[in-house]
């Protein structure tokens, strides 16, 4: 009877081990995404999520302690005011700069809001909008790589987001960082700052951050870019994900056939990017 248990008991540990392993390997590790080609499909199911409405997202200022104005859009989901719910922070790339609180809502803070997502995934989506670079490329000598810094307008919207988990029914251990391009490295420049207050991060086609990786190895990436990237070389990325692969907490999906421009297409505008997202949770 005893060797029966015993028997069984090392059958369960391995099935453990095994199923735990492929969820990782689920949730984390490189993939090799073949091109869509379903581009049709794809450009309707995008020109149906640009077409939400701007005003679905409120419209706001904020001035913090560097007394820089920071203007941005947000979106409140439609449910009980009772209830915490995640934040999901959208950067926007370096086409977007500027002051008329607009720009910013491309693809991605739309995809967050859009009507099908918040059904299954509701959340506070924000929208900030740089005035100017949020950050800056140049020139990693030891990887011989471009790596990103931040430019101290990062402050202000950190402080920014301070403000907002303050003030509003959001869940603290579900805050939630999202960029492409200048916006994904400022997604990395952030999670580098404050890695014991983001949950996790996408980062779509940008220039990570290796100043503080050893910080970094603990939250839960996800880095995606296109392998014929013209614009910011997927070379940055992969040496981010090589150095830190062995810590089981970033996810690489490298994209075949895939440039700067056209990489918003399926699966990372369906329900791929927020599914992964918010399973994430800080522990502390």
């Amino acid at each position: 009877m005893k060797k029966s248990q015993t028997f069984r008991r090392i059958l369960f540990f391995i099935f453990f081990f095994f199923c735990s392993k492929t969820f990782l390997q689920a949730q984390f590790g490189l993939e090799i995404i073949k091109s869509n080609s379903d581009t049709l499909k794809s450009q309707q199911h995008f020109i149906e999520i640009k077409s939400l409405q701007n005003e679905l997202f409120d419209t706001a200022t904020y001035i913090g302690s560097e007394k820089v104005e920071i203007k941005y859009r947000f979106f409140k989901p439609n449910k009980k005011n009772t209830k915490k719910y995640p934040l999901v922070i959208v950067f926007h790339g370096s086409g977007q700069i500027g002051n008329d609180n607009i720009s910013q809502l491309g693809i991605l803070p739309k995809l967050f809001a859009y009507e099908k997502i918040q059904k299954k995934y509701p959340a506070f989506v924000l929208a900030p909008q740089f005035a100017s670079r949020s950050s800056d490329y140049s020139l990693d000598s030891s990887r011989n790589i471009l790596a990103s810094k931040p430019r101290p307008f990062l402050n202000s919207t950190v402080e920014l987001i301070d403000s907002l988990v303050n003030h509003l029914n959001i869940d603290k251990k579900r805050i939630y960082l999202v960029g492409y391009s200048m916006g994904a490295s400022t997604t990395i420049n952030a999670l580098s700052a404050r890695p014991d207050f983001f949950a996790a991060g996408i980062s779509i086609a940008g220039i990570p951050e290796f100043d503080n990786i050893d910080k970094l190895r603990e939250i839960p990436i996800w880095l995606i870019h296109g392998m014929e990237d013209e614009v910011n070389s997927i070379s940055s990325d992969e040496k981010f994900y090589e150095e830190l692969k062995r810590f089981n907490k970033i996810r690489f999906w490298k994209l075949e056939a895939t440039n700067h421009l056209n990489i918003f297409q399926l699966p990372i505008i369906g329900e791929a990017l927020p599914k992964w997202l918010f399973k994430q949770k800080r522990k502390f």
